[in-house]
């Protein structure tokens, strides 16, 4: 191969690269997400890889990476456009359900931590999906909430639930205070009558 040749097929190469990495931003910058999705994943803009309709809902195609696995769940991080990762969400998909990865039907039981996913985010709403083995199946549909948000969400409603409860927890310490008082209060009248109460010895 001549240099000229050379040249031309390393130019070309580098243009498929180049489309291949813009991976169709012109969706991605036109798609409008919902002020719900956007409150629950703000740099959803930022992470759309591509955009895709399916049942007749249009889904942005993001990149996550799997953090771990608990019995049929989990937990993932979307990865945003310069690399960094979002927060923790939660997936539970049904027991028989299988992740597509590396073109290869898999067990969520025989997932590892770190791997990478496809998910799909969907714009009119905050619910999301991860990409199934087979093309044909009907997306997973879950919520679309942080781990942190539902950590925070638990905490205030704990709190929130413990207040009424706090005068019942108080104990029986106040009462016990109480009567002592008034036993002290009893015991301070009875010296002051003593006090003031003649002496029959010392009569006239």
């Amino acid at each position: 191969m001549g240099i000229r040749s050379r040249v031309t097929f390393g130019a070309l190469l580098a243009l498929i690269a180049t489309a291949t990495l813009a991976q169709n931003p012109k969706d991605c910058a036109a798609v409008k997400f919902s002020d719900e999705v956007l409150e629950r994943f703000p740099r959803a803009q930022e992470a759309c890889q591509d955009v895709i309709t399916r049942d007749g809902q249009d889904y942005a195609v993001i990149n996550a990476r799997l953090v771990d696995v608990r019995g049929n769940t989990m937990r993932v991080r979307f990865r945003h456009a310069d690399g960094s990762m979002g927060p923790t969400q939660s997936v539970t998909p049904p027991r028989d359900f299988r992740v597509l990865i590396n073109g290869t039907p898999t067990r969520v039981a025989d997932l590892a931590p770190n791997q990478d996913l496809k998910a799909y985010v969907q714009v009119s709403r905050p619910v999301m999906a991860l990409e199934p083995a087979d093309s044909t199946q009907t997306l997973v549909i879950v919520p679309l909430v942080a781990e942190e948000a539902v950590a925070e969400d638990s905490e205030r409603t704990r709190l929130a639930e413990a207040d009424p409860e706090m005068p019942s927890t108080a104990g029986p310490a106040p009462l016990f205070a109480a009567f002592g008082l008034l036993f002290a209060c009893a015991a301070v009248g009875l010296r002051a009558l003593r006090a003031v109460r003649p002496n029959p010895a010392k009569k006239i």
